[in-house]
């Protein structure tokens, strides 16, 4: 890495985090007059689980709404309940943080999810070198990433146990690829982004790969008989809490787009044409597959920054495939140069943004809207750029990699 590379990209990563801080102080993490940590809500279920409490029930949403508001939803009038979101099993990976004391097991889970988002990096690229350094810096500069770690919002957790699996199928070990992508189960939305292309690969050569299908189901069910045992009946009260959830998260981008009627008939016609197209590229590469996903399927996920962080797969795809896309015509030369122009300015208006916090209030006003602008461009540049792949192929960018 060069000198002057060195330092534009540590200037990105202090400007954004410092940028990010300031955003977080005026108060910019929702509207939680108490807490502002995602990860509360898993915690306070896992302490639930452990004192034998309904995790679902109406004592740990009370507390849940006192500590993120301030008050219960009652008192404050508000409709917005904040039920625990996620199965029981989703409680498992971090159970053991339980036994500590919040406060504690808070500054843990920031270092354990930023350690993740980084190993991430390595295990798509598959190597650790300069280049996977410099990744990783810029990756930690982005607002998805820092939004999601400043949350501690559990997308990274769930997004790297599925990553996690990604790098175990690659290195052929198919039964424990198979348990790490049944733990990314937590967050369903977030894993079938990423699992999709991997069921499909597998079974594509069914009888070589089926070890990691049957692998992915026996864990899968092996999770929900513990947690049928940690807390019976919960299958039916989670599945109540769903309608909840939209309440406190944004909708899918199509449904905010085309309404909820149009943008949901969309989006099932979305999915079902992604899983036709993966099924007809299903001997590419798993990480082009994964890449056209994810990016696809963020339209039809909640769109919130944090669930963005699914865009490093395709950014780690596209970077490191750039000059083989720069020379397969004008079409992917566009799509490239739209992405690469997205990120280098969302890097920029960090930058701009760290600026503007001490001028005026006009300025400050200008900074509090920053952070977001970026995400519909860069969103959108990477669903251009994969479209274009996945409809107008080059053989040698889709190749397929043994594993």
């Amino acid at each position: 890495m060069k000198l002057r590379t060195a330092i534009l990209v540590l200037v990105c990563l202090v400007s954004a985090w410092y940028n990010a801080i300031c955003f977080s102080d005026a108060g910019s993490m929702g509207l939680k007059h108490g807490l502002s940590s995602d990860f509360y809500i898993l915690w306070s279920a896992s302490k639930a689980i452990m004192q034998g409490v309904n995790p679902y029930g109406p004592e740990v949403t009370e507390q849940n709404q006192i500590v993120y508001f301030g008050a219960t939803a009652k008192a404050l009038g508000s409709k917005t309940e904040w039920r625990f979101p996620y199965p029981i099993y989703a409680t498992f990976p971090l159970f053991p943080l339980a036994f500590l004391d919040f406060r504690t097991a808070n500054e843990i889970v920031f270092w354990l999810f930023a350690a993740l988002t980084a190993l991430s990096v390595g295990w798509l690229r598959g190597k650790w070198d300069r280049t996977t350094v410099l990744y990783c810096a810029l990756a930690f500069s982005t607002y998805p990433v820092i939004y999601a770690l400043q949350g501690r919002q559990p997308t990274v957790l769930f997004f790297g146990l599925a990553i996690g699996a990604y790098a175990l199928l690659r290195s052929g070990r198919l039964v424990w690829a198979g348990a790490l992508a049944a733990l990314s189960a937590g967050k369903p939305h977030v894993a079938l982004a990423v699992l999709l292309p991997m069921l499909i690969w597998t079974l594509s050569r069914w009888h070589e790969r089926k070890r990691f299908a049957i692998s992915s189901a026996a864990f899968l069910l092996g999770l929900f008989i513990t947690a049928t045992i940690a807390s019976p009946g919960w299958i039916p009260e989670w599945f109540a809490t769903i309608p909840h959830y939209a309440q406190y998260v944004r909708g899918p981008l199509l449904t905010l787009f085309f309404g909820d009627k149009i943008g949901l008939a969309i989006s099932v016609l979305v999915f079902l044409s992604l899983i036709a197209i993966l099924w007809l590229h299903r001997e590419s590469d798993l990480l082009f597959q994964m890449s056209g996903s994810v990016t696809i399927l963020s339209l039809i996920i909640p769109y919130e920054p944090y669930n963005l962080v699914l865009l490093l797969i395709p950014a780690v795809w596209i970077e490191d495939n750039a000059r083989r896309i720069a020379e397969t015509g004008a079409v992917n030369q566009i799509a490239l140069a739209a992405v690469r122009v997205a990120l280098i300015l969302s890097w920029v208006i960090n930058v701009v943004g760290a600026l503007l916090w001490h001028t005026s209030p006009m300025g400050r006003s200008i900074a509090w809207t920053l952070p977001g602008v970026m995400i519909l461009p860069l969103l959108g540049s990477m669903v251009a750029m994969m479209l274009v792949q996945l409809f107008y192929p080059d053989r040698r960018l889709a190749a397929q990699v043994e594993i």
